[in-house]
This record gives structure tokens, sequence and C-alpha cells, in this order.
């Protein structure tokens, strides 16, 4: 942790002393969104801290973003990002060169683990799960609309506190104990979304492979691809209609936490993290958004996903479904997000930052 705390503030450094503004020469106002957290979730209970975004301190439209939090079930998460030129000044424009930079640490002490495929059943044996990532992506925007990011990523990952006499994870599962995934990836982005951060219309397509190799560091060898869309449109006002659809398939030996999932807040919200795991995945979305008062909205969605050994094996039978709602309290910088998931294994309960998609 304290090598990938070295790296990533030695980046920052080397960036604010010798990058190029890339966006057109103009003056940008200093911002700061700042929010308080107190909040109950499913997977980690009542949780308390805080989360800011600074923008354009040194005036390079540069951007900080920090997010303390603890909760009562053990959670523990540190996320530390720099942007350069931040991702939502740069949205819509054509520039040279641009970095994204994210530092994360993230402790759950009640974890689970439902074995691998789609018909595994529900469990309550929980264990200690901690990550620690660093992520650093450059990226250029060859037009308004297309760009392209080169990206590595390193993430440490330590299981333990287990009981073999479950019968569910074992020393023989791939990924419990200590293991270091290292991986290099390329992603193709065309967006004509109007924000990053709150969009109300445009389309959004990322093409993404992904390899994680021994010659790189990494403990495991495998590639992984993923293709994501997902789509705006303003019905009315403040009024909007989103969808998304994901494909994702894995090839190759790699921890369980590196599978495709469905289950977490930020996939089929009416499920518990990481409850259906295997190789390749599908997974589809669509939110109807609404104003309430002022800087609140509102949100009704809908989830389904599934997961296969082999994406060749997609069928349309046995989807794992989910409704719900959720509130949004819009920010100048960054969304803060409530939603209430629904499946037929309960309620899920999550507090976050972000839209979904």
């Amino acid at each position: 942790m304290k090598t990938l705390c070295t790296i990533f503030g030695l980046q920052i450094f080397l960036m604010l002393s010798h990058w190029p503004q890339n966006l057109p020469a103009q003056t940008k106002p200093r911002s700061f969104s700042a929010f308080p957290i107190l909040s109950y979730g499913s997977d980690v209970g009542f949780g308390f801290g805080g989360k800011g975004v600074r923008k354009n301190q040194f005036h390079r439209d540069e951007s900080f973003d920090v997010i303390l939090f603890g909760s009562s079930k053990g959670e523990q998460w540190v996320f530390l990002a720099f942007s350069m030129p931040d991702f939502e000044l740069r949205q819509g424009k054509r520039y040279a060169l641009a970095l994204d930079a994210k530092l994360e640490y993230n402790k759950i002490l009640k974890s689970n683990f439902f074995a691998i495929g789609n018909d595994t059943r529900d469990n309550e044996y929980q264990f200690p799960k901690e990550t620690s990532k660093i992520d650093l992506i450059l990226s250029r925007a060859f037009t308004e609309r297309m760009i392209g990011e080169l990206g590595y990523r390193l993430t440490h990952y330590s299981v333990y506190d287990f009981d073999p006499a479950w019968q569910t994870i074992t020393t023989a599962t791939p990924g419990a104990g200590e293991n270091n995934v290292s991986a290099l990836s390329l992603r193709l982005r065309w967006d004509t979304r109007d924000s990053q951060i709150h969009p109300h219309r445009g389309w959004r397509l990322l093409i993404s492979p992904e390899l994680s190799s021994r010659r790189l560091g990494s403990d495991w060898e495998f590639k992984k691809y993923r293709v994501e869309t997902s789509a705006y449109f303003t019905l009315s006002g403040n009024h909007i209609l989103a969808s998304r659809f994901w494909l994702q398939h894995l090839s190759g030996v790699a921890p369980y936490l590196e599978l495709s999932k469905i289950g977490d807040s930020w996939t089929a919200r009416g499920y518990k993290a990481e409850r259906f795991l295997d190789k390749a995945a599908a997974l589809t979305s669509v939110e109807y958004r609404y104003p309430l008062y002022k800087k609140l909205g509102g949100v009704l969605f809908v989830d389904a996903g599934h997961v296969w050994p082999r994406l060749e094996d997609f069928n349309l039978t046995h989807w794992h479904a989910n409704w719900g709602l959720g509130g949004r309290y819009y920010l100048t910088n960054f969304v803060v997000r409530f939603d209430a998931g629904f499946s037929n294994e309960g309620t899920r309960i999550f507090f976050q930052f972000g839209q979904v998609f």
C-alpha cells in the first residue's frame, strides 16, 4: 500500500509540473463540492465519512477526488483520484492527452462467496476481504466523440479467516489468500453524451480488451474482453430515460474476484455483492430519472443479468432480475446516489456516489 501511495503522489507531482493544457485556453473558476456521509447499506451497515471534489486548484483544468468512509460492519474505504484535464471538463472536446490516476483501498469484514455459476445458492458465511488498487489511464480524444485509452491496473487482493468446513470457499478456491493482478488494457470509446456526471442525452460505446500476465508481475494469466453500451434520452425537462447493455468474457485462469459478476450496487442491485460469478456475463438495465425538488431527483429502475462458463452459451432463460427505486442529489461535481433494489432474494439498500451508468 505504501508503494502504491508513493507512485500515485509522484505521478501527480510530475503532471502538475510539466503537463500541457490540452483544452482551449480560457479562464475556468475553481470549484469545490463536498458531502458528509451518514448512511445505511445492506453490505456495509451504518456508514460515516465524507466525499470532496476540488477542480482547477492550479488552473490546469485538473481535479482531485477524495472519499473517506467507515462503517459499523467494518468496512474501511479510502479513494483518491486525480484527473488532468478533469473528465467532465474534457467531455465533448478534442484533446491531445489526458491522465486519470486512481488509488483505492477497501477492507470489508463481511464478504461472501457463493461458488461459480448462474444457479448457486445463497449463504451467510462471511469473511474479511481487502483490496488495494491503483489505476493509471492515458487517453487521447482523436475527435470530439472518439477517444482512445491505454490503461495499467495493479490490484492486490487479500481473502482470509474463512472456514473450509463451510464447504463454500476453501484454500483451493482461485483467489483465496494473497493475490496480485497486474494488467494492461486498451479502450476505444465512442461518446456523444452531454455530460459524464449527469447525462441527459447521447450514446456511449466502450470496447476494452485487458491482459493480465506474469510478465507484468501478475500471479495470474488471463484475458478479459468487455463491451459496454448505454443510451440517454430526454423525455421532457429533466425527465430522462437511460439504458445500458454489457457483455464480458474472460479466458484463462483468474481469481474469483476477477470473474464476470452479477450482483452489487453497480450491476444487479437486488442481489448481494458478487452473488453470481463465472467467466462470461451479460447485464442490462433501464432507468427512469425524474426531478423532485431543486437538486433532488428520483429514479425507477430494472436490472437483469446472467453468467455462463462461456459467452457462446448465451441464452435468454434464467436471468436474475430485480426492480427498484432510489433518490439522487445533484451537486456541481458529482451525484449522491441512494438505491433500494428488490429481488426474489430480498431487499438491498445502497448509498453510493455517481450514477450507476
